[in-house]
């Protein structure tokens, strides 16, 4: 039996991966000792859908189960992710003229601003950790659409867009 020496490229690229915790190639970058999450979200504000914490909760979850190799718990996890949806706001932007006279200015725009205040939790890394941190995403829509009907692809942009934010700066540490 022969032996081969090892590739200089694989040896580094192993090294490099190795490092001070775990690099999976979903994105994440985690301690070795971290082997669960918890989540838990509140909803503070009088507009949006009642459910509005609980589907962000159940997709931030999703997320995190198939981006990196940790199980979720109820409580007490490893990692620990708390928030609080502190802003469901619609709000008109882009105004232009009307071609007809005497009606004034028009909205073009309407954008639905979600804000999340969140605290994250990693004990292997405290410098990792935060507390109150606000995460804040938006969607827009035409003046003219129904509200009712664009609302759940409004709502799932901007959850895209808020997960991915708090994944970077929490497990994938970008």
């Amino acid at each position: 039996m022969t032996w081969t020496k090892p590739s200089p490229v694989l040896i580094l690229l192993s090294l490099l991966l190795q490092g001070c915790g775990i690099y999976s190639f979903g994105g994440s970058f985690l301690p070795p000792e971290a082997k669960t999450f918890s989540l838990k979200f509140q909803f503070s504000v009088a507009l949006g859908p009642p459910d509005l914490a609980e589907k962000f909760q159940q997709q931030l979850g999703d997320a995190l189960l198939q981006r990196t190799s940790l199980r979720q718990v109820y409580t007490k996890g490893d990692l620990q992710l708390d928030g609080n949806i502190k802003k469901f706001k619609y709000e008109a932007m882009a105004p232009t003229k009307s071609s007809e006279e005497g009606t004034g200015d028009q909205d073009a725009i309407n954008r639905l601003t979600i804000e999340i205040q969140m605290s994250y939790m990693n004990p292997y890394n405290e410098d990792a950790s935060f507390s109150k941190k606000i995460f804040s995403q938006y969607a827009d829509m035409a003046a003219s659409a129904s509200r009712e009907d664009e609302e759940p692809r409004l709502i799932g942009d901007v959850f895209t867009k808020l997960i991915e934010d708090i994944f970077n700066e929490t497990v994938a540490s970008w």
